[in-house]
């Protein structure tokens, strides 16, 4: 098993013409991903989201504090918004099975400093980027060192994935096929 450069893996899989056109589309219409955090998320993360201009809205100022994890979940798939939390039971697979969910990040802040926040964070960049990946059926366990994304395709299959930011560049852990 190797970190591998992803786009080196792009290059190997290159996009199909009907997911260009999407992503052209999207672009087309400056759609933007907007996120929900629960009670459980810093505050500071929230002020560091906000500064780099994302859409925000926090459990506090939609009156759900003290609200059991059931109900972030609903108000962020209701609303189509991915839930930010800090609360490791959304990885929960029999609670809170992919295809019942929104898109949910699972942030591990590490101390909870600022760079490390913002390393937490490189798992948002692609989500800003192409926001229509990531409306619904994704989990991402995030750490500053890098994130794992488990995800439910239209066709019922799931896949994990892992990745970090290592000297600058995007990898992909993928399995060694010169092995098998």
């Amino acid at each position: 098993m190797a970190w591998v450069n992803v786009a080196e893996v792009i290059r190997a899989n290159l996009p199909t013409k009907k997911e260009i056109a999407q992503g052209v589309e999207y672009r087309r219409r400056n759609a933007k991903v907007s996120f929900y955090t629960d009670e459980n998320f810093p505050s500071a993360a929230t002020q560091l989201l906000r500064r780099m201009r994302a859409r925000v809205t926090t459990a506090q100022e939609e009156g759900l504090r003290r609200h059991p994890d059931e109900n972030h979940a609903a108000y962020a798939l209701k609303h189509g918004l991915v839930l930010l939390t800090c609360d490791r039971d959304y990885l929960d697979k029999r609670r809170f099975p992919l295809i019942h969910c929104p898109a949910i990040v699972v942030f591990n802040f590490g101390s909870g400093s600022m760079g490390e926040i913002r390393q937490s964070f490189a798992c948002l960049k692609t989500m800003l980027r192409i926001p229509q990946f990531y409306d619904k059926w994704m989990k991402i366990d995030a750490k500053p060192d890098g994130w794992a994304e488990s995800a439910r395709y239209l066709n019922g299959t799931t896949a994990r994935t892992r990745y970090r930011v290592y000297q600058h560049q995007f990898q992909e852990w993928i399995k060694d096929r010169r092995s098998e």
